[in-house]
């Protein structure tokens, strides 16, 4: 029987992250991935600005990622065409992928096939001496015991058949059989909408050079659907919608799929490769539950998006780095155990707003075929083609496609969420039926905030502070006259980073314009970056270990050198 720390089920971007971040702090896993290779259908594409974050503090440049995938004069727009080459009726910038957000991210939003950007993530792990991945190897079942998981496997060839782990998370995809073994529902519509992904390989970049995109969406009624570039040179994907009750999936031949590319694209194409072609089912899902015990749900197996808005993927590097950082400070020491109770207080929130705002840029992209096709059927063929002919006659399309602009804008929902949880002190509630304006990033250093982005002097080189955050400990981010915090640090056991500004780094528009804190004012700041409370000044080591008591979840660890918390 092998034994390891934590056993991670899905060797896709969740859990590759999960192990990664892990690693990064100590702890050893194991992952299982009953595929003997990576899938190679592009999938997800979008890794927005807080992903990067992550992948910066797991060892994985952003810059990496960025020249890995897509360039942003490709990737930059979304179009609104009749077909690939045809009219088109409208165009958006595709998220804030230029410079100018850089006052607000150091990273800007990349565009990178899922494939590619899983193959950054193993390449890391393959020089992680803490990770084990076990391709070919299938986890049957999960059991919990008294002091952990017995996971049981079926390897394709010889190999363990039995693992023994501390703790356990699926990340083993949308129809997750741990979560439907351990029988956690999910919350939600499902069977949106039918559709069939066509995964082909063209050069298709001649056809697109005086209008670049990374999304096309098509209205075209005998090819309707999307087409995504991940490689304007070669890797497309055809997304078509068709209705199960009419069409099987079975008639989606090579034939079948190269017909619908040619329709979708507007011309003849001599050399295209079908490479996969699947179906798949839109859901708008939130697991009731994301823990179960010792057993945790993340990424897919804990929600489950429309793929409107690029948030499943990013949602669940999220929800790696919020549980990788509470496992790896209880196997420390420095924490107890229900502070993993907070992992699904925090993360299942930020889910069910990205599930709705994915439904909701659904609903107004059906909107916007709807207003096109026009309300009589028998009729949309005549309104599609006088509407290519001139868009301007039909003054209802261009506030339909208006209306989009959040879909493709969301840097508030990347950025802008907050959390509230026994690991958060001081938070204000979360009104969850105020309407959230998704474009507009405001950065606050309220409790329970992603510590926002500031550029920074230290040691004479600019960066951002986010670099400044170590993420195996807390940190202290004090103002100018804060040096008695030192003092406070240095009475604890439990790894405390401190940050002084105008000592360790120089702030511009000064600490009380970034924190609106006086000069001895602090912001503790969590491992995952998050603001776990705000000091208006300097206080006492007892007050100090309280909160860490508080936050950490302790019960009898001793916290103050001397003295018991």
């Amino acid at each position: 029987m092998l034994e390891t720390q934590v056993l991670i089920v899905g060797a896709g971007p969740v859990g590759q992250m999960a192990a990664l971040l892990l690693a990064r702090q100590g702890v050893q896993s194991i992952i299982v991935d009953r595929r003997q290779t990576r899938l190679t259908a592009p999938k997800a594409h979008a890794v927005n600005s807080r992903t990067l974050e992550i992948c910066e503090t797991a060892g994985i440049s952003a810059e990496k990622v960025r020249t890995t995938g897509a360039p942003p004069d490709e990737a930059g727009w979304v179009r609104f065409v009749s077909t690939l080459t045809g009219a088109q009726f409208g165009h958006l910038p595709y998220e804030r992928q230029q410079d100018d957000v850089k006052d607000l991210t150091p990273f800007p939003l990349s565009n990178i096939a899922q494939p590619d950007f899983e193959e950054l993530l193993e390449t890391e792990l393959a020089s992680c001496p803490q990770v084990t991945l076990l391709r070919g190897t299938e986890c049957t079942s999960v059991t919990e015991t008294a002091d952990g998981v017995i996971a049981s496997l079926a390897p394709t060839e010889a190999g363990p058949e039995k693992v023994s782990c501390r703790y356990a998370i699926a990340a083993d995809g949308a129809n997750s059989p741990i979560r439907s073994a351990l029988g956690i529902g999910l919350e939600g519509p499902e069977g949106l909408q039918h559709n069939v992904m066509i995964h082909f390989e063209a050069d298709l970049r001649p056809l697109v050079a005086d209008r670049p995109g990374i999304l096309y969406f098509l209205f075209e009624p005998d090819a309707q659907g999307a087409l995504i570039a991940y490689d304007q040179g070669k890797t497309w994907v055809l997304m078509h919608g068709f209705d199960p009750a009419t069409t099987s999936p079975d008639t989606f031949d090579d034939a079948t799929c190269i017909s619908l590319i040619k329709k979708a694209v507007g011309a003849d194409l001599p050399d295209v490769q079908i490479k996969n072609v699947g179906p798949w089912t839109m859901c708008a899902q939130v697991a009731e539950r994301y823990r179960a015990g010792r057993i945790f749900l993340a990424g897919d197996a804990a929600h489950r998006f429309p793929p409107t808005g690029g948030l499943g993927l990013n949602t669940g590097i999220g929800d790696a780095q919020n549980l990788a950082w509470k496992i790896a400070a209880v196997e420390s020491g420095w924490a107890g155990e229900t502070l993993l109770d907070s992992y699904e207080t925090e993360r299942r929130p930020v889910a069910q707003i990205n599930t709705e705002q994915s439904l909701e840029n659904a609903g107004k992209m059906f909107d916007l075929f709807a207003a096109l096709y026009g309300a009589d059927p028998e009729k949309t063929r005549e309104r599609f083609d006088a509407m290519c002919k001139d868009p301007a006659v039909f003054p209802e399309l261009a506030p339909a496609i208006e209306l989009q602009r959040p879909h493709f804008d969301s840097l508030n929902l990347q950025l802008g969420y907050r959390y509230v949880s026994d690991a958060v002190i001081g938070a204000a509630p979360v009104d969850r039926s105020a309407p959230i304006d998704i474009s507009r990033y405001v950065p606050s250093t309220q409790a329970g905030a992603i510590l926002p982005h500031q550029w920074v002097q230290k040691d004479g080189e600019t960066e951002s502070l986010l670099s400044l955050i170590p993420m195996d400990r807390f940190t202290l981010l004090a103002g100018p006259d804060g040096g008695e915090w030192a003092e406070r640090v240095k009475a604890f056991t439990t790894p405390i980073a401190l940050l002084v500004e105008g000592l360790d780094f120089e702030i511009n528009p000064g600490w009380h314009g970034f924190t609106d804190l006086p000069d001895q004012g602090a912001l503790l700041i969590r491992p995952d970056r998050h603001i776990a409370q705000r000091y208006a000044s300097v206080c006492s080591a007892e007050q100090l270990s309280n909160d860490l008591t508080s936050l950490l979840s302790h019960k009898e660890k001793e916290l103050l050198h001397g003295s018991r918390a």
